[in-house]
């Protein structure tokens, strides 16, 4: 199966985007509602000119690679044209379509048996019966009338309605619909993963100089690529650089933790890279040994000056006595198995 550097990785943009929340310690993005759209104000701040409808492809690409996670908040009607979610309701007569309806209670009159809305019945300080126009004392109403229920009126046509009809009216571009061709969204709150923070925090200044003393070497290189592997399975690395037939892969270890050392073992296998390196940023001495195992080179921190003289001095030497292509490793297992058939 073919190796090949996989397009999802994280853009600039987006690597400049959580570095600057992370550094200033926002690690939830939470949502705002105006007749734009919905809103990220916190990312927003970091884009120029930005649009609701780029901040959204912007967080979906983070969600597909695992940087930020979400989580349902809310929902909101949204306009079918405009997808504005500053809609207001109104309620309307299901007969006419007039917006002038009044919620009222029903009130029988027990002399005369009339029924009609409670506004009808009410007089300057007391009630009085429309129909047979007798006032109804305050000390009789328990005895005169009875309040039998609600409905809405509509004063327009004058229909009595238990349900009004309800309508929705976008305030940015006017459109009034109803429930059927409404949109109902998801409203999302995003929190930074662990996993983009890790990788926020390999994002230093070694990051800058291992990547400008490869691209000074010509190389090309990118930053947490994925690499599809032999198997089929994706990897992903803190830095690739490509020259040519030369393929190297870093990996950058915070912690200097043997685990580190045996992922990228796994990976390298997979991958089979012309050279694979390790940045210990930690006092211990634990992946040196190891790496001599694998055939990884460590190279340690200690200072940025020191890791940079390391790295040149290896980029040196690979140029001075080249290591075999990828091509030529293959081949090589070719070699091999041919030799070991024609033995039986």
């Amino acid at each position: 199966m073919s190796q090949s550097s996989s397009e999802v990785q994280t853009s600039a943009e987006e690597r400049r985007i959580l570095d600057s929340l992370i550094s200033k310690g926002v690690l939830e993005l939470k949502p705002t509602i105006d007749k734009e759209g919905i809103r990220y104000t916190s990312v927003e701040k970091y884009i120029k000119d930005a649009q609701p409808t780029h901040v959204a492809t912007l967080l979906q690409d983070l969600e597909k690679q695992g940087l930020i996670e979400p989580k349902i908040v809310d929902r909101a009607i949204t306009c079918p044209d405009c997808n504005s979610p500053q809609i207001y309701s109104k309620y309307a007569c299901p007969k006419c379509d007039s917006y002038n309806v009044e919620h009222t209670e029903l009130i029988e009159h027990i002399q005369c048996g009339y029924i009609g809305s409670k506004d009808k019945f009410v007089g300057d300080s007391t009630l009085i019966c429309p129909r047979c126009q007798n006032r109804i004392e305050e000390n009789q109403k328990t005895l005169s009338y009875r309040e039998i229920g609600s409905c809405y009126q509509c004063e327009k046509c004058g229909y009595r309605f238990d349900e009004p009809k309800t309508l929705h009216l976008c305030q940015k571009c006017g459109r009034t619909f109803t429930y059927e061709n409404a949109r109902y969204v998801k409203i999302f709150s995003f929190t930074i993963t662990e996993k983009a923070i890790s990788d926020s925090r390999r994002d230093t200044p070694i990051m800058e100089n291992i990547s400008k003393i490869l691209t000074d070497k010509g190389f090309r290189v990118h930053r947490h690529p994925v690499v599809t592997g032999a198997s089929g399975v994706q990897h992903k690395f803190d830095i690739l650089a490509e020259r040519n037939e030369t393929r190297l892969v870093i990996d950058i270890s915070l912690t200097g933790s043997k685990n580190d050392m045996i992922s990228l073992l796994g990976k390298k296998v997979d991958v089979n890279p012309t050279k694979a390196l390790i940045v210990d940023l930690s006092n211990l001495d634990e992946l040196s040994p190891l790496g001599r195992i694998y055939d990884i080179t460590v190279l340690k921190a200690g200072s940025i000056h020191n890791l940079m003289r390391q790295l040149e001095k290896l980029l040196s030497a690979m140029e001075e006595k080249p290591g075999k292509s990828r091509r030529d490793v293959r081949e090589n297992y070719a070699e091999k198995a041919r030799k070991f058939l024609e033995k039986d």
